[in-house]
This record gives C-alpha cells, sequence and structure tokens, in this order.
C-alpha cells in the first residue's frame, strides 16, 4: 500500500508532509552582516540561489544627496530547498545566519508576500518609496530652516522629486523643495 499519496492539502496521508512539497524550492530570510547585502546577493546568485533584495534611495542628511540601500537592512530572500541547499546558503559571503524561531528549522515564506514586493519593483530593483503628493495636500517641514511650518501643495514634479509649496506665513510665499522635506497632515 502505498503510504506517500498526497492529499489536496498537500499533507499525506499519515498526516506528514509529503515528500515532493520538502523538495520545491521555497523563500526563506536570510540575515546578512551589517551592509552586506549586495555582497551576499551577488555571492548567492554565483551560487545557484535566486536572490530577492530590494532596493530604495534615501536621502542622506550628512551627505546630503540620495543614496541606493537595501528596503530591508540586514535582509535578503533566498529561494532554495531546506535543508539540501542550507549550508550553500549558511556559508556564502555576506550571509550571517537564516531566520529562525527558537530550535526549529527557518519558516519559508508565502510566495504571496514576495509577489507582493516583485511586482511594485522597476526594472532596476527599486521600490519605489517617494510619498504621493496631489495638489492641495497640507504639508509640515520635517526639516531644516521651515522645520514644523505648514503649508499647501501647490504642484508635483515627480520627476524631479520636488513639489511646489504655498507657505502659510503672514505673507503667502511659495517655495519649490524636495519631497523628503515635507509630510503629508
Amino acid at each position: 500500500m502505498d503510504t506517500q499519496v498526497k492529499t489536496a492539502n498537500g499533507w499525506d496521508r499519515d498526516g506528514l508532509p509529503s515528500l515532493t512539497d520538502a523538495l520545491e524550492p521555497k523563500w526563506y530570510v536570510v540575515r546578512t552582516k551589517p551592509r552586506e547585502e549586495l555582497r551576499c546577493r551577488e555571492d548567492l546568485v554565483h551560487r545557484g540561489i535566486p536572490v530577492f533584495c530590494p532596493l530604495t534611495r534615501e536621502f542622506r542628511w550628512r551627505r546630503r544627496r540620495h543614496e541606493t540601500v537595501p528596503y530591508f537592512p540586514g535582509y535578503l530572500f533566498a529561494r532554495f530547498t531546506f535543508p539540501d541547499q542550507y549550508y550553500s546558503v549558511k556559508w556564502a559571503k555576506g550571509v550571517s545566519h537564516l531566520v529562525q524561531f527558537g530550535n526549529n528549522d527557518p519558516p519559508a515564506v508565502e510566495d504571496s508576500v514576495i509577489e507582493f514586493f516583485m511586482n511594485r519593483v522597476d526594472e532596476d530593483g527599486f521600490l519605489d518609496q517617494t510619498p504621493e503628493f496631489r495638489p492641495g495636500d497640507r504639508v509640515r517641514f520635517r526639516e531644516g530652516p521651515m522645520k514644523d511650518l505648514i503649508g499647501t501643495i501647490l504642484r508635483t514634479d515627480t520627476a524631479q522629486s520636488r513639489v511646489l509649496v504655498l507657505m502659510e506665513l503672514l505673507y503667502q510665499a511659495k517655495v519649490e523643495v524636495e519631497t523628503h522635506l515635507v509630510t503629508t497632515i
């Protein structure tokens, strides 16, 4: 009698996970060493393991410019079969460990979660984090000499990541600033 018959829920007749599911690659969360996400991604891809590490652009105040950084600093997603390819991932350059809870095996991430993020990245792998401003939105300045002042969006320029703000002062002044300087209220 065949005891490894897969049922609709992916379990065999004995209530154990089916062997075919165990051999199917799944997404796992990999913890990287500090600021080594890109190095880790490169080494895992070199080893033939699919990796997803979404990127974003953040404004760095000290350097006064936008920089490319991982969307999830210190983490990336790798698709592999556990435990067959575990050591290939664990010993890749830049890997600290796989995320797991207690002494249990690392939990797989649902494919739908990865697809959610993959559908929101552009062809270069960047997730767009710029806030959606519309004319008429009320905003507050976050930084700089106008910190905590309030204004109204008159015009947006998404290509330049800039907005034109009508200031609410004793007199009406228009100021064009970068989007990271204001937040909606």
